[in-house]
């Protein structure tokens, strides 16, 4: 898929960089190769079909621009140690376990669907000298600046701010020290207050910021309208996309290798679904995912349409229903 084609994909894509400023990026750093980046924590709920738009996506982004001569490194974080923060003491190891877990489904997309991703644990490196160097950089910049610590509480919930006080908020220095010389990030829309704070600092230190790629939220399956006016916060932002538990919603997420088949249909099938772009759609979403692991599969190079064909009358709401339910179980469920 050519670099514009998949930046503008409807349905997909929500915020970028044109296709001129990263190829600009690109040129800037060669001869090196451009990072792209996604990184991700977990929880005990499973691996979702969210976390693989996410692979998927960097996949085709790196092809794109290796497709145009660039070098290209593309990464998916999984960041172990940051989810061992979020818990106890007693549940540190098994949340490193669950951690390998991760890695290992990263790696069965790239065996499935030929990414070539370059997997990375948060363990390997947040203990280095030269992390913790450039970790310590960033924390005495920001201390130094009272707007820049405002930022900074801003990336933690108000029921945690004094708590990530007392620790100096390492949570949030660990995320932005990672993220800073990376060229493109991909993420959800709740990201930005990070990637905004990496180029702040950025700039202050006089290098290359960080080019912010947004896909759309992630909206739990089999809900009805009700659900999505009495939860505005959810149709605004979503859920969390690599964390199957987020809002205790597991039951209404793809999971691969626990969710059964013929549960998701009947998901789909209950699902809210609206004409009107501006409203959640779920299914699309789950549709979308399921395109581009059918496209990576049978290497078929041109663009997405789905969400074309929908919200232009193409395709009926009880047609794009039917038509995901059986992609998703042929081209994703059944692969793993």
């Amino acid at each position: 898929m050519r670099l514009e084609q998949l930046l503008s994909t409807r349905g997909l894509v929500q915020q970028t960089p044109n296709a001129y400023e990263i190829r600009d990026r690109a040129r800037l750093v060669s001869p090196q190769p451009i990072k792209l980046f996604y990184g991700e924590t977990y929880d005990e709920k499973g691996d979702t079909i969210d976390s693989i738009k996410y692979y998927l996506f960097v996949a085709e982004l790196a092809d794109a621009l290796r497709e145009e001569g660039f070098k290209v490194d593309p990464v998916i974080l999984v960041a172990d140690i940051a989810a061992c923060r979020n818990v106890t003491i007693e549940l540190h190891n098994r949340y490193m376990v669950l951690g390998n877990d991760r890695v290992r489904f990263v790696e069965q997309v790239n065996e499935v669907y030929g990414t070539d991703l370059r997997v990375v644990r948060m363990s390997e490196y947040i203990d280095s000298s030269w992390f913790v160097q450039k970790r310590e950089e960033i924390m005495q910049i920001c201390e130094a600046d009272s707007i820049l610590m405002e930022c900074i509480e801003k990336t933690v919930p108000e029921s945690k701010v004094d708590i990530e006080r007392k620790n100096g908020f390492l949570y949030s220095f660990d995320e932005i020290a990672t993220i800073i010389d990376l060229d493109v990030k991909v993420g959800p829309p709740r990201e930005d207050l990070y990637d905004t704070i990496a180029r702040l600092i950025a700039e202050k230190i006089v290098t290359n910021g960080i080019r912010s790629l947004f896909l759309t939220p992630t909206f739990p399956l089999g809900m009805n309208w009700a659900y999505f006016f009495a939860n505005e916060g959810i149709e605004e932002h979503g859920i969390t996309a690599y964390k199957a538990g987020s809002k205790q919603l597991h039951r209404h997420r793809v999971i691969i290798g626990r969710s059964n088949p013929d549960y998701i249909k009947q998901l789909i099938t209950d699902s809210f679904i609206s004409i009107d772009s501006s409203l959640p759609n779920p299914v699309l979403d789950v549709g979308i995912i399921s395109e581009m692991a059918r496209k990576r599969l049978e290497h078929d190079p041109s663009p997405i349409i789905l969400a074309d064909d929908f919200y232009s009358g193409k395709i009926t709401p009880d047609e794009l229903k039917d038509t995901v339910g059986e992609n998703v179980e042929k081209y994703v469920l059944l692969k793993f």
